[in-house]
């Protein structure tokens, strides 16, 4: 596997197998490098051109090109220590700056375009897989409808963009990601730069989906007005959004409400702007999940110190057919052949107890000793066309709301392991308040 040298001021033969030879542009390159080669660009690379980039890689899943910045006046050939972020590759005028292939950035400052017009940083479709580590994605070009394209513009087709430690800019309070791939990014500090985007993350404009996976992802940047995962409008991609231990600007709208049942599905899970734990936020067609701290049930979910309970609202577009279904509450169980109950408590504004299609549990469990498969039981109507029943009223003690109720169902476990119940709300434009503990009994 070869090494080649990039860097915009060498004068010598640039045919990259030196910083006195190297080749000047990366785009130059990328058409000598084959899967496995290594791309070493020198810290104080500059390189601006004029017309459309596309940096296109031979790498592949098992041998990925390797494009790193080095300090120039180190080792050669370049050891860890020499690892650098400050080369830069652009274009400029309103030319986009495309990647293709299978290849992996450290270290480099990408910028789309100069101008008032239009130029994306585009991730193409075509079974792309792109990693940049301690990189910088930048749309320079202020046209409102520029962007950082994940899957480029006709969709997916296999694209992987992994962000490790890796910040976005923009130039316009109209410009965006779009993702019509997978696009995992993580352990990033700061990562908005420049201009905030009114809405940061959307789908794509074409069929298929996409997912969105950040974990460790600063967004404290774009506060008031600004929202974190948006909506393109209606025919656009269903997008999967997941944001794990985040830090978010307490002013930040985490989501908008989807378009259809289809369309995006938002999970907030320990993301917040303090330092609490319990924080979470699951955002559905149907309705939203957040913690609640006010109204919640003596000796219920705790994070060790404060009290906790699920505030459940839902939407007009909420039925029993497609309810708002709740993350899974997850416990132990060591009972094998005897009958168990799980129970989760809740209260409502309701005046009596709400039915059973109204809100129940739904309880996956090991009832087979012979197989891994899941077995299912809930507390719902027994059928779609079956008259709905009250479900059972609780002496439990709650701070607020009035009318308090339990969800339980019993069941016969056969294997030990976890049980995962699973509360589901049918009835349209209502809230409820749950408590996230499931007993078993």
């Amino acid at each position: 596997m070869a090494i080649y040298y990039v860097y915009s001021g060498a004068a010598g033969s640039n045919n990259g197998s030196s910083w006195a030879n190297a080749f000047t542009t990366l785009t130059t390159a990328f058409t000598t490098e084959v899967a496995g080669d290594t791309l070493y660009v020198a810290h104080d690379h500059s390189e601006a051109t004029a017309s459309a980039i596309t940096l296109t890689s031979s790498g592949t899943g098992a041998t990925p090109t390797k494009i790193v910045c080095v300090n120039r006046a180190g080792s050669v050939p370049p050891v860890s220590a020499d690892r650098r972020a400050t080369a830069q590759v652009a274009t400029t005028g309103n030319t986009n700056l495309t990647f293709a292939g299978t290849a992996h950035y450290d270290g480099i400052i990408f910028i789309a375009g100069n101008s008032t017009g239009g130029a994306n940083v585009q991730m193409s479709a075509g079974n792309a897989g792109l990693c940049f580590d301690n990189c910088s994605l930048r749309v320079g070009s202020t046209g409102t409808t520029n962007k950082i394209l994940v899957g480029g513009t006709t969709g997916g087709a296999n694209t992987l963009v992994e962000l490790n430690n890796t910040t976005v800019s923009f130039s316009s309070t109209s410009q965006t990601i779009q993702v019509a791939g997978l696009l995992k990014w993580r352990n990033t500090p700061s990562a908005l730069l420049g201009t905030i985007p009114t809405e940061l993350l959307i789908g794509g404009t074409v069929g298929g989906g996409g997912y969105v996976e950040c974990i460790g992802v600063d967004f404290s940047a774009a506060g008031s007005g600004k929202t974190i995962a948006g909506n393109a409008g209606v025919n656009t991609t269903s997008v999967s959004f997941l944001f794990s231990d985040c830090k978010l600007n307490a002013s930040v709208t985490k989501s908008e409400v989807p378009f259809a049942p289809g369309e995006n599905q938002i999970d907030f899970v320990r993301s917040g702007s303090s330092g609490v734990n319990y924080t979470v936020h699951r955002h559905r067609y149907s309705g939203l999940l957040v913690e609640e701290t006010t109204i919640i049930r003596t000796g219920g979910a705790s994070d060790g110190t404060t009290p906790i309970a699920w505030k459940i609202t839902t939407t007009a577009n909420c039925s029993y057919s497609l309810p708002f279904e709740c993350p899974p509450i997850a416990i132990w169980n060591d009972t094998t052949g005897s009958s168990v109950t799980a129970t989760i408590e809740g209260v409502w504004g309701g005046g009596a107890v709400p039915n059973d299609d109204d809100i129940w549990i739904d309880v996956e469990y090991l009832g087979d000793a012979s197989s891994s498969q899941g077995s299912f039981v809930n507390d719902g109507k027994a059928d779609l066309i079956i008259a709905a029943a009250g479900q059972a009223s609780s002496a439990e003690t709650w701070g607020g709301s009035t009318t308090k109720f339990k969800l339980a169902v019993s069941f016969t476990p056969q294997q030990r392991g976890w049980i995962y119940a699973r509360v589901k709300c049918g009835k349209a434009s209502t809230t409820f308040y749950v408590d996230p503990l499931c007993v078993l009994s």
